[in-house]
């Protein structure tokens, strides 16, 4: 799952947050110590790391690891015998899958948003309940890929899940803070622009990314923003004005 603003860059928001963020530090610091000292850095022992650990939609689906016949003829409903991976922890591949990132900007342009948004939430909702977001919406942001990629043989890898709910929580709290982008018009130019209008312009640009290109998991982002953003709603009635 890579992540992407439709060239619409977020620098930095324009909102301090009063506390220091003890969880998105952690999270975003066991990101990078996974990427550099556990990831593979040979591309092809990377992509049997993904498939022997992260989620795999066919797999949550039937709730087995891969058969030889499955991967071999990329159909999920084959024979499921001769697993390739027959010790893979399915419940532990849906949390990590949101550790693991294929590449340097993927890693960079995720936690680079999640400390945007994600200082500022925790800051609001304490610690202990901004853990329990992180993990909510790490979860259901790989269902809702998984529930409309039953039989997606792909591994689903990175944080961009967790980084839209953090943006869907971040508008229902802060709708009016002002948030400074990197906008394209002929060069890149910052600007400030108010968050709301932001998310809206981010929020249609997957449904362009869903069209153009399949390498982008629009459902974890559309699905985590959702449930980002109903959490709060629904929880915590509490609104800022920045």
């Amino acid at each position: 799952m890579t992540y992407n603003v439709h060239k619409v860059i977020p620098i930095s928001d324009i909102n301090p947050a009063r506390n220091t963020p003890v969880i998105s530090r952690v999270f975003m610091t066991l990101t990078v110590l996974i990427f550099i000292l556990i990831q593979p850095k040979n591309q092809i022992e990377l992509i049997n790391f993904f498939y022997q650990y992260s989620a795999i939609p066919c797999e949550l689906v039937n709730f087995s690891p891969l058969s030889e016949s499955q991967f071999y003829n990329n159909n999920c409903f084959n024979e499921q015998f001769k697993i390739i991976f027959p010790n893979k922890n399915i419940f532990l591949s849906v949390i990590i899958a949101n550790f693991f990132h294929a590449n340097f900007l993927h890693i960079l342009g995720n936690l680079w948003s999640f400390w945007i948004f994600g200082n500022n939430v925790e800051d609001k909702l304490g610690k202990v309940k901004f853990l329990c977001f992180l993990l909510f919406i790490g979860i259901t942001s790989i269902f809702s890929h998984t529930y409309l990629n039953q039989e997606s043989l792909i591994p689903i890898v990175g944080a961009s899940g967790i980084v839209s709910g953090l943006m869907g929580a971040y508008v229902y709290m802060f709708p009016n803070a002002r948030l400074l982008v990197l906008v394209p018009f002929g060069f890149l130019f910052p600007t400030t622009i108010k968050a709301k209008f932001f998310m809206l312009f981010w929020f249609i640009s997957q449904i362009f990314i869903a069209m153009g290109d399949q390498n982008i998991s629009w459902e974890a982002h559309i699905g985590g923003f959702i449930f980002g953003y109903l959490l709060l709603r629904i929880f915590s009635n509490k609104r800022y004005d920045i």
